[in-house]
């Protein structure tokens, strides 16, 4: 992290939003544990600080939902800016704020505003598997190596379980159980020696 740069020269200032997204954590730590029943496990590899890139599966909108209130720092998200969102999605994302990803190819304008953040030691969240798709299914891109290298981020994983259908369940008043298992944190990416650096990442 470069202490002496100054933050009119990132692509993004961190933090920012600070306010409405205090306010989407507070609620949604009051309204969340009423309409499912949370389970934390391994909180204590929560670093203090970043800069640090969180990494999580993605089959349901759900495990944006708990990355962002159940995570100890207000992190910034990379979101899918291709595909239509629900309106209640459209409005939370609106609010909080997130870095748009166009998906398919490498989206340097993205990358370089979770680099900045990277940089300012913030919290990047992002979902490897680039979508919502069916538990194993899809292959992971290599947008976390590629930040992790460059920035010298360490990478936290995050694994979330009974998020499928979970919502829906939860308007039926069925009060479905969620995980959120946080693993041991992962050093930043270094490249070795002799090995070309695409097929490392």
């Amino acid at each position: 992290m470069d202490d002496h740069q100054d933050d009119r020269e990132y692509a993004i200032a961190y933090p920012r939003r600070q306010a409405p997204r205090a306010l989407v954590r507070g609620l949604g730590r009051l309204v969340l544990p009423l309409a499912f029943r949370i389970v934390l496990e391994g909180g204590k590899n929560f670093p203090r600080s970043g800069p640090l890139l969180v990494a999580g599966n993605h089959s349901a909108a759900m495990e944006v939902v708990l990355a962002v209130v159940y995570t100890p720092w207000q992190i910034e998200l990379l979101g899918a800016a291709d595909i239509p969102h629900e309106r209640i999605t459209q409005v939370m994302a609106s609010l909080y704020g997130m870095i748009p990803v166009h998906r398919g190819r490498f989206d340097r304008a993205a990358m370089v505003k979770a680099l900045d953040v990277l940089r300012q030691g913030g919290v990047v969240a992002i979902f490897p598997e680039g979508g919502i798709w069916e538990a194993g299914r899809m292959q992971a891109h290599t947008g976390v190596a590629w930040l992790s290298y460059r920035a010298g981020a360490p990478v936290l994983p995050i694994g979330f379980g009974g998020t499928t259908g979970a919502l829906g369940a939860a308007l039926r008043l069925e009060r479905p159980r969620l995980t959120m298992r946080v693993g041991d944190v992962i050093p930043a990416a270094r490249l070795p020696e002799e090995r070309p650096r695409k097929e490392y990442l």
